[in-house]
């Protein structure tokens, strides 16, 4: 099966293609440690969405860093705070992050901007929006066979177009959201990315709301003003999109990730190459959605565990005793450190598009 042409207007996304002229940027690394999941329980009093924190008292926050998607580099405002929570129908999202307060409803490079991925197919990875090897790396008219397993379910928002603290509703026939911009999208690589306008149901499935807050609750929010975004999202757990959109259970976990556009980027706003992502800009976080015994089984079992485990446990069996084995241990480790202390990217001079996690 062919599916429909990938997404071109606003903010079509791909990966850096490799041209005859390139150019080498060298980060310097920097220490990133990301939390490995994040709780969501099950509730009998979900949150209304209106970007108001107040409902969200009492639920386990979950904080970890933001790292530049393809630079690694630090967001220095501060960590995203996740908190998370599902009922019989829904699942619900408040996302808290740091930052200055900047709004253009002309512009939406001079506003904050949201994505959120959700893994959808066993073989999706983070990085590189489910990185299918059979994506063209040059360019993608139509989705190829064979990247199912690679898919992702994608929640993205510009936010021009939008007011704070005001709710903003799904929309069936599209994922494009024509009034407020919060699309609903599926893809199997930076060059593959679409709104979830085809197959048995397409629609948009997102309800939303977003605000900033300050300390000071009476403080006037203005272009500059420091503080943090609020985002608070949610979506059934089940949709009729089964080709597109991930579907939730209660029990299991699954890969996810979020990405945060910052208006104070550069001059002219953000970039699309200057986003910052979780999961230290390469790993999936796992979302667990726990029943009521605390459990949840992951979708797609790792069946590389029980291998891995053996090797660490052979490659104990034949460490040196004593110092000699730690001195051997602690000149891989530094290898590994100066090895990752810097890296380069490599990218074409003239590329129209850019990565989206």
């Amino acid at each position: 099966m062919i599916l429909p042409t990938t997404k071109t207007a606003g903010f079509s996304l791909a990966l850096f293609g490799i041209s005859s002229f390139k150019t080498a940027i060298t980060v310097a690394a920097e220490t990133c440690t990301s939390i490995g999941s994040i709780t969501c329980v099950q509730t009998e009093s979900p949150p209304t969405i209106d970007a108001s924190i107040s409902d969200w008292a009492g639920v386990e926050v979950f904080e970890t860093p933001l790292t530049g998607a393809l630079t690694s580099k630090m967001y220095t405002p501060g960590n995203v705070k996740i908190q998370c929570v599902y009922n019989a129908d829904n699942i619900y999202f408040l996302y808290q992050i740091p930052g200055k307060y900047m709004f253009d409803a002309t512009d939406n490079h001079k506003c904050a901007a949201l994505g959120a991925m959700f893994q959808k197919g066993e073989e999706a990875e983070m990085y590189n929006m489910g990185n299918c090897p059979l994506s063209d790396a040059v360019n993608c008219e139509a989705v190829p066979e064979g990247c199912a397993p690679w898919a992702v379910d994608i929640l993205h928002w510009e936010l021009k177009t939008t007011e704070r603290a005001t709710t903003y509703l799904p929309n069936e026939g599209s994922g494009d959201d024509p009034i407020a911009n919060k699309d609903d999208e599926f893809a199997v690589g930076p060059w593959c990315r679409l709104d979830d306008n085809f197959g048995t149901s397409p629609g948009n499935e997102w309800t939303g709301a977003h605000d900033f807050m300050t300390d000071a609750t009476d403080a006037p929010v203005e272009d500059g003003t420091e503080g943090h975004y609020v985002f608070e999202m949610s979506r059934p757990l089940t949709t009729p999109g089964i080709e597109t959109d991930v579907q939730l259970k209660p029990g299991t976990e699954l890969g996810y990730a979020v990405a945060f556009w910052d208006p104070y980027e550069t001059d002219e706003g953000w970039t699309d190459l200057g986003h910052v992502v979780t999961g230290c800009s390469k790993d999936w976080i796992a979302l667990r959605l726990v029943d009521e015994n605390g459990n949840a089984t992951p979708v797609f079992e790792d069946e590389e565990t029980d291998t891995a485990a053996s090797d660490v446990a052979a490659a104990d069996d034949t460490k040196p005793a004593g110092n000699e084995g730690d001195a051997i241990q602690a000149q891989s480790t530094s290898a590994s450190t100066v090895a990752g202390a810097a890296f380069t990217i490599f990218f074409a001079a003239a590329v129209a598009n850019c990565v989206l996690f």
